[in-house]
């Protein structure tokens, strides 16, 4: 049996009832909470998507400029290395034509070099040549002489060899003839 509300008139219903009107107002509180929350997070949502938005179109366009002044660094990069191996086939071509004329010139040099060392060990050799001359000449007129001095040598030793027993013999008789005679 089921009691009146004094406030209200109506009677107590059951407890099976309660829960169930519990059960519904809880969905109904909880039902209310998260369409709130859902709300408020689909107002945040849309928030930080614009936010987002912008900050891609912010992004796109310094792309976009990154792009644009990569495109002209590369343009300037490519003119730079262009005008640098330019300026370095120059510098290699002078220092290529340097090498040639230092090289005619070192050539040149060493060959007029040679020829005054050539001129010079050959007069050099011509003194050289005009001393052992002389010195031929006079060795020459020096065994001449010698070879005079030793035919006198040689005549007087012959002249000594043969006169030897011939004055021997001659000895040989004046003895003999003091001795007897």
């Amino acid at each position: 049996m089921a009691l009146p509300n004094i406030k209200t008139g109506q009677t107590a219903t059951p407890l099976q009832q309660l829960q169930e009107i519990n059960e519904e107002r809880r969905l109904q509180t909880e039902n209310g909470l998260l369409k709130e929350a859902l709300a408020i997070s689909n107002e945040r949502c849309n928030t930080l998507v614009s936010l987002q938005n912008t900050l891609i179109l912010d992004l796109t366009a310094s792309v976009n400029e990154i792009k644009g002044d990569s495109g002209n660094y590369a343009k300037r990069l490519s003119e730079n290395v262009q005008s640098a191996v330019r300026e370095i086939r120059e510098i290699t071509q002078d220092e290529r034509k340097f090498k040639a004329e230092l090289s005619q010139t070192i050539k040149s040099e060493i060959t007029q070099t040679v020829a005054e060392a050539k001129n010079y060990a050959l007069e050099q050799v011509d003194e050289t040549l005009d001393e052992v001359r002389q010195q031929l000449k006079a060795t020459a007129q020096e065994i001449e002489r010698e070879r005079s001095d030793m035919k006198l040598e040689h005549g007087f030793r012959k002249f000594l060899f043969w006169a030897t027993p011939v004055l021997l013999l001659a000895q040989t008789f004046a003895i003999l003839f003091l001795i007897f005679g």
